[in-house]
């Protein structure tokens, strides 16, 4: 059963639909095992791509041709398949009234991460940056691609004061926020500071959740738990 609607009315947690046809009671409780029935609720994006989104997209795959040497068509149609597998939804069209902001951002994101995986280097380097920030930021992060320049083996490092002299396995990395930036920009950070630094590069300091962390072996599995059980004896 799939019905489509406008909200009405919303207060907390309770919705009010006009559904787009009569809601069929007897169908519901049909296919209810027991209970009331349930229900999954998707918001349309109703704003269609834009036109920095779809210049970064065919950029990208600018890119991927120049250093594949596969014609541009090609690559579009291999991204475009391989991300309908990726999603598990038909073909789709990259005319701007025929695609969301929010896909053409999953796309756009898709398709950097295979740029990172593959050593793709890209053509404008800040150009890209100018997508959804912080899920680039995210993947630079994880390739340790520095965030200013893109150079490749970064350091990871924090955006909070750490401290000289203070021994990383004792500090709960969880309750700071990630930069990656190469040798170069990592000096430059403590030399002018990092107020200064923050507002020459206009970039946001990534927060990492437990799982990404142990990934990315900032702690691991075992460093968490005995800093869950020190707050747990705390707190």
């Amino acid at each position: 059963m799939n019905y489509q609607g406008k909200i009405i009315k919303a207060t907390g947690d309770e919705v009010t639909f006009k559904l787009d046809r009569e809601f069929d009671a007897e169908e519901a409780r049909r296919l209810t095992i027991k209970g009331a029935p349930e229900f999954n609720v998707s918001i349309v994006d109703q704003r269609n791509i834009t036109s920095d989104q779809s210049g970064m997209i065919y950029g990208l795959f600018g890119d991927i041709s120049d250093y594949t040497g596969y014609p541009t068509d090609f690559v579009k149609a291999w991204m475009k398949t391989a991300f309908a597998g990726f999603k598990g939804i038909e073909d789709f069209s990259l005319a701007r009234d025929a695609m969301s902001q929010v896909m053409a951002g999953d796309f756009i994101e898709f398709i950097l991460e295979f740029c990172l995986e593959n050593g793709i280097p890209f053509k404008y380097q800040q150009f890209y940056l100018a997508a959804d920030i912080s899920r680039v930021l995210f993947l630079y992060l994880k390739y340790r691609m520095c965030f200013v320049c893109g150079k490749p083996h970064a350091d990871i490092a924090h955006y909070e004061t750490v401290g000289m002299g203070n021994n990383r396995k004792h500090i709960d990395h969880r309750k700071h926020r990630f930069m990656a930036l190469c040798r170069e920009h990592h000096i430059e950070q403590h030399k002018i500071g990092l107020k200064s630094f923050m507002a020459k590069y206009h970039f946001v300091p990534i927060k990492l959740n437990d799982q990404t962390i142990v990934s990315l072996k900032i702690m691991t599995a075992s460093q968490l738990q005995q800093f869950d059980r020190k707050e747990s004896r705390n707190g």
